[in-house]
């Protein structure tokens, strides 16, 4: 077990190393000068103002230089500052990423209550009327963009019933109550989003288990078939819709920028929409890396929590 959790480790050190790398390159190739961006259309600026602006954010270094400047500031917790205010992009970080985590967690909560429910009830008659209409559900879920889904629950829940409120955040610092209200309707389009994932995941995974000769041998014993289904089946499909778990983390986490910024909340994802438009380097490359970082991490936990619950992996392991 601890050899696999250390290998598991290295594979996402590994991994963080050569994201960081592709996200410093591919920025560098966009389009854009922050420092053009910054002064945007201020008269009188002349191109030694400029050269020097731009030697100040160290932009004229080599990219290697840059590149290993900004890992070192990463190992020491520094993220450096951002090009276009200043301002430290640690502290723009530390005060947006709350939210983010808030609308992840909550997100990931509504889907798993949507999604397990869903799957008991149709894996009871597959192919049945139920099972047909969940499925097509489900699909229709998958294809329609996030963005198109949170705009439609604005028009019914903000702008016709009035509700709930549309756009906004109040901290949870503040006021739970309020806190809660302006969370419903991200938190539902991200969990409209990724349920349809895992119900489709373990829909499949409860159909394989509940063909298995131990559940025809806990139904010959006369166990009812809510038990069966419940804490024979379902225990046992769970574990391998563990990791299809930790994959609908990074798809929501990847939702968070669209969802964010459509829905006014001062999250990582509406930081990094902002320095996309800024070419802010500093802000966008950190909010990417934290957003990739946390999908790994997950990945990790995700992968820990299996090999604990199943004692197959174990021993499998052990015998390796």
């Amino acid at each position: 077990m601890l050899r696999m959790i250390l290998r598991r480790l290295a594979v996402g050190i590994a991994m963080l190393v050569a994201v960081s790398a592709l996200i410093f390159i591919v920025l560098r190739l966009l389009p854009g000068d922050p420092v053009m961006t910054r002064l945007g259309a201020t008269p009188g600026i002349s191109a030694e103002t400029l050269a020097q602006l731009r030697a100040d954010a160290g932009l004229d270094d080599p990219i290697l230089t840059q590149y290993f400047s900004w890992v070192g500031g990463l190992v020491r917790g520094d993220f450096g500052n951002s090009y276009f205010n200043q301002y430290s992009v640690t502290e723009l970080i530390g005060q947006r990423l709350p939210a983010t985590l808030e609308l992840t967690v909550i997100s990931m909560v509504l889907s798993v209550l949507i999604a397990v429910p869903a799957a008991l009830l149709v894996v009871r008659r597959p192919g049945g009327i139920v099972d047909r209409l969940v499925t097509t559900v489900s699909t229709v879920g998958m294809a329609l963009p996030s963005f198109i889904m949170g705009v439609l629950l604005i028009t019914v829940f903000a702008v016709r019933l009035k509700w709930l409120p549309s756009r906004g955040f109040t901290p949870l610092s503040e006021s739970i109550g309020e806190n809660l209200r302006s969370m419903i309707l991200p938190s539902l389009t991200l969990a409209f989003a990724a349920a349809p994932l895992l119900l489709r995941f373990l829909r499949a995974s409860l159909l394989e288990v509940l063909s298995a000769p131990y559940i025809r041998t806990a139904r010959g014993k006369g166990a009812p078939a809510g038990r069966v289904l419940v804490s024979h089946a379902l225990r046992n499909a769970l574990i391998p819709a563990l990791t299809m778990l930790g994959l609908i983390v990074g798809y929501t986490l990847g939702g968070v920028v669209i969802i964010e910024y459509v829905f006014g909340l001062p999250g990582l994802g509406s930081l990094a929409v902002d320095a996309v438009t800024k070419r802010d380097y500093a802000v966008l490359q950190s909010c990417v890396l934290l957003i990739s970082a946390m999908f790994i991490v997950t990945n990790l936990v995700v992968d820990i929590v299996t090999g604990i619950l199943d004692p197959r992996l174990r021993l499998g392991k052990g015998r390796g």
